[in-house]
């Protein structure tokens, strides 16, 4: 056990020379106090799965906030935290490990600058691999490569399948932002405080990852639900406006027509 609640597992064997290098692998327990923090990485890769629990992660000048279900993979290339969430501390398998088959692997998995993989279901092949290094024999070095490779795969696979998770993750922390509170207006200040960047790098990401500005996004997702209240429900048009976050009915039918061509009222009836 170290300092806070973990299990930890070293392999002497694949400390010094050799393709894979294990500094060390293990289980981090439910600890509120937890908190990793390296100024450099001295050629160190981390790949850690979060079985239950939050924490927050930084990498160079990159944040995110992995939950259960989630894998982050920290690469030799920044200073690097990361922590428990204090409410609700997260739980997790992990390994660290050096060797130029973590390089090699990354470049041919097209890894390099990835490291948040979101809802990612890795949880078996993280528990098959740690039961290579708990019970370990002598032919446990070339198993654990294989469990390693078998990671990394499968992380390929998952960024190849799901576009959207290609985006950075302060990129999609800003979507998700905006997605869950569309119904009010925003400053760009404000929403640079969600990924503690400045409006200016704010407004680069978001413009790079979904190529619109977030108040042109915002201003498509609110028509959106604005179409598909009128569409979908006989509310009247006051009671809309309230929803979608306008001030009055009349400000909200002005600013309807101006993007869709026709009144509120005139588009509800075309569906009638």
């Amino acid at each position: 056990m170290g300092r806070w609640k973990e299990t930890i597992y070293t392999c002497p064997q694949l400390s010094d020379g050799g393709p894979l290098r294990l500094f060390s692998a293990g289980i981090t327990h439910p600890d509120s106090t937890y908190r990793i923090s390296r100024p450099e990485s001295n050629g160190m890769y981390v790949l850690e799965y979060v079985i239950r629990g939050r924490g927050q992660v930084t990498c160079g000048d990159r944040h995110f906030s992995p939950q259960g279900g989630d894998v982050y993979f920290l690469q030799p290339e920044a200073a690097e935290e990361y922590c428990s969430d204090p409410a609700e501390p997260w739980e997790k398998v992990w390994f660290n490990l050096q060797g130029p088959l973590m390089d090699a692997l990354c470049d041919a998995y097209s890894l390099r600058g990835l490291f948040y993989f979101r809802d990612c279901p890795l949880q078996t092949e993280f528990f098959q691999t740690l039961e290579i290094v708990r019970n370990w024999r002598s032919d446990s070095a070339a198993r654990l490569a294989i469990g390693v490779h078998t990671i990394l795969g499968r992380l390929y696979e998952w960024r190849k399948n799901h576009p959207e998770l290609r985006k950075s993750p302060e990129g999609i922390c800003l979507k998700e932002y905006l997605d869950h509170h569309w119904q009010r207006k925003f400053s760009l200040r404000e929403l640079a405080g969600q990924i503690r960047k400045s409006p200016a790098q704010t407004l680069r990401i978001f413009q790079r990852d979904w190529n619109d500005t977030p108040c042109g996004y915002l201003q498509k997702l609110r028509m959106f639900f604005a179409c598909q209240y009128l569409e979908n429900t006989d509310d009247p048009i006051k009671v809309l406006a309230s929803i979608m976050g306008f001030k009055d009915e009349f400000y909200f039918s002005n600013w309807f027509k101006h993007r869709k061509g026709v009144s509120p009222s005139r588009y509800r009836r075309s569906f009638r």
